[in-house]
């Protein structure tokens, strides 16, 4: 059989272990006894003598009153389990304290025991956690897009306030119901349904037609990312959808303009010119100049009209991306020029194979900016050299003339350094296009002055 003395021993080590101490207050002698564990939390050495008063010194300043408070209500026949801050060696702790009260006959508190529990980590854990969770909820509450959180069962379970300014529902109107209020389209809800039935991967994304609480409908795209636990199930969906209104309008707009432009104005424009040519041939036509300056604007207006359709088109229905011999496009662009205007020097050179992805377009860009070379050279011999240049991970393509040089306001406004302000009157399309298309591409174009006279627009191309 053990000893006192060994089961205090085997006590001891069953507190060191837990990581618990105990103590016992005798309240008629105003006494306190504490185990080895509870002095060693305290940070008090084991020949102190302990009362109440002395325990409460060892409390953090701005909790004692709590503490004594809490001490008062047990006293009273209140429960004694409480969470508090210590000062150990100037060093600011954590403990919970429980502890039960005996009574005498009369229901006076005798004598109290109880435990107490070093909880500092747990509270760091706790306050990192909640940290945490404050950064989540700020970056959730930011996000511009809408998120909806929903079950395994497509339930609401939360929504960012881009919800409520999208759908018009406040964050508690919807939680709990089917995510079933959002879509315009009972086929398409049940579509998406099968989708992520069907689909293991971690997310989709399409698009979809959503319909607000005002009965609003309108297209979105929508990303649903599955939730899973460490076991892989499904725990439910986050679903960020963002409303494509805005785009589906901008499209119409240009499609709109691109017809005006292939019909009215191009007709109109056919009828003016067809006029000032009747004009001039004409006999004893004594508006021959007139007529002429006619003809020729009419001419540049019919082709920044047609221009501006490419342009709009391309907006409208960006052409795919492509795997292309880089000089063959370049070659076959110089090529085309070069017949259209005999009496310019064309000079290309490039590798024999330099593949690059880019828009099937990128043949009209770079002829564009040799046509520009030739056309607006002030030259009577007009110069116009072409390199394509392979590197490590992209491919150069180099125009240089030797004309009057781009304005600069134009290179900044295309090249995004400056925005375009009301003094803007830029007038080269041919410009943007070419911008368009190498940044659908996924290229940079710039621009450079070429020696005594001249400009080099290059254009920068990543390698297959």
């Amino acid at each position: 059989m053990d000893t006192p003395r060994e089961r205090e021993k085997h006590f001891d080590q069953v507190q060191e272990i837990a990581d618990i101490g105990s103590w016992h207050l005798d309240l008629c002698e105003n006494t306190l006894h504490w185990s080895k564990k509870c002095y060693r939390i305290f940070g008090v050495s084991q020949d102190t003598s302990m009362t109440f008063e002395r325990f409460l010194s060892l409390v953090h300043p701005d909790d004692r009153a709590y503490v004594e408070s809490e001490w008062n209500a047990a006293l009273e026949g209140g429960p004694y389990d409480i969470e508090h801050r210590i000062v150990v060696d100037g060093e600011t702790r954590w403990v919970r304290e429980r502890g039960e009260l005996e009574y005498d006959s009369d229901g006076n508190p005798v004598s109290g025991i109880g435990v107490v529990m070093d909880i500092t980590e747990q509270k760091a854990r706790e306050r990192l956690v909640q940290e945490q969770k404050q950064r989540y909820q700020s970056l959730f509450n930011s996000i511009r897009d809408t998120i909806l959180v929903v079950d395994a069962d497509r339930k609401i379970v939360d929504s960012n306030p881009a919800f409520t300014a999208l759908f018009g529902y406040e964050r508690d109107e919807v939680l709990g119901k089917s995510v079933r209020i959002i879509y315009a389209d009972t086929e398409e809800y049940a579509e998406v349904g099968a989708q992520l039935e069907a689909n293991t991967n971690t997310h989709i994304t399409g698009t979809i037609q959503c319909r607000k609480r005002s009965g609003q409908e309108f297209p979105a795209e929508a990303t649903i990312v599955r939730r899973t636990n460490a076991d892989g199930e499904t725990l439910g969906f986050v679903g960020v959808i963002r409303d494509l209104s805005e785009q589906e309008d901008r499209l119409q707009q240009m499609k709109v303009i691109d017809r005006v432009l292939r019909h009215n104005l191009r007709n109109d424009l056919n009828v003016v010119q067809g006029t000032a040519e009747t004009m001039l041939e004409a006999e004893a036509n004594t508006l021959g100049p007139d007529a002429k300056t006619i003809r020729d604007t009419s001419e540049r207006l019919l082709d920044t009209a047609q221009k501006w359709r490419r342009i709009t088109s391309f907006l409208a229905d960006p052409p795919s991306c492509e795997t292309t011999d880089i000089g063959a496009v370049v070659d076959a662009a110089a090529s085309r020029i070069q017949r259209k205007h005999p009496t310019a020097n064309i000079v290309v050179e490039y590798p024999e194979r330099c593949t690059v992805v880019a828009t099937k377009a990128i043949g009209e860009a770079i002829e564009e900016l040799i046509e520009n070379a030739v056309v607006h050279s002030r030259r009577a011999a007009t110069s116009v050299e072409i390199q394509v240049e392979c590197q490590d991970t992209v491919v150069e393509i180099q125009v240089a003339d030797d004309g009057p040089p781009i304005p600069e306001m134009e290179r900044k406004v295309l090249t995004r350094e400056e925005e375009i302000e009301p003094l803007y009157h830029g007038s080269g399309l041919g410009l943007w296009l070419v911008n368009l298309i190498v940044r659908q591409s996924d290229g940079i174009l710039r621009f450079d002055e070429n020696g005594p006279s001249g400009n080099v627009v290059t254009i920068q191309l990543p390698l297959d």
